[in-house]
């Protein structure tokens, strides 16, 4: 198994919240957790991507704003190479991961839209028993995918009351109070994610 862990965000066009949460999750992993810099990678790409094709203003300025660098980013299209790389595939809304899904089935077990993972993982936190999953004396990649698994696991435990509430707002085109609530909605999900990782690991070394 390769010794990187490989993360896929995807939206629409890989303009706006697709970029923004690749770069955002690659701050956080150089900033906090750098011992796992250099084990994951992250890319992202489009379900009807503009190729080729940078970010808004509006998109980049919050992306920098919450620590991402965004002046390198071109979006591409997304295609089942992609998605057969990946360990772990972050989509904005539940019609994206279908997308996902239809390109490759297995990828069912490793897909969710980035609130739904937030919200998953924080309920195997909530029911971590010390039978479910030992990350003790795993390389930094199987922890993650340990993880993952303990995420995907609770799915036929735990879901959303209101569906659209584990979606990110698409903001192209819209206005800049659009834009800033699409990108709270990103930073809260990955800073519930990165939390509720954080404190899983702790419980599991108990």
């Amino acid at each position: 198994m390769s010794d990187h862990f490989r993360i896929l965000v995807v939206c629409t066009g890989n303009i706006c919240r697709s970029a923004q949460a690749e770069q955002l999750i690659r701050a956080r992993i150089s900033e906090r957790f750098t011992e796992f810099e250099s084990v994951v990678l992250i890319e992202s790409a489009g379900t009807g991507a503009m190729v080729g094709s940078g970010m808004p203003a509006e998109a980049a300025t919050l992306s920098a704003q919450y620590g991402g660098i965004p002046g390198a980013h071109v979006a591409r299209q997304l295609t089942v190479e992609h998605v057969r790389a990946a360990d772990l595939v972050l989509t904005m809304t539940f019609n994206h991961r279908s997308t996902v899904v239809r390109l490759l089935p297995r990828a069912s077990r490793h897909t969710f839209t980035l609130v739904e993972f937030a919200a998953l993982l924080e309920n195997a936190e909530q029911n971590y028993s010390a039978s479910t999953v030992a990350f003790i004396g795993l390389e930094p990649a199987d922890k993650l995918r340990s993880a993952v698994r303990m995420a995907s696991a609770r799915r036929g435990y735990f879901s959303l009351e209101d569906g659209s509430s584990a979606e990110v707002v698409d903001p192209y085109r819209r206005s800049d109070e659009v834009y800033a609530e699409s990108a709270r909605q990103i930073v809260d999900a990955i800073e519930r994610s990165e939390q509720a990782g954080v404190r899983l690991v702790e419980r599991a070394k108990v």
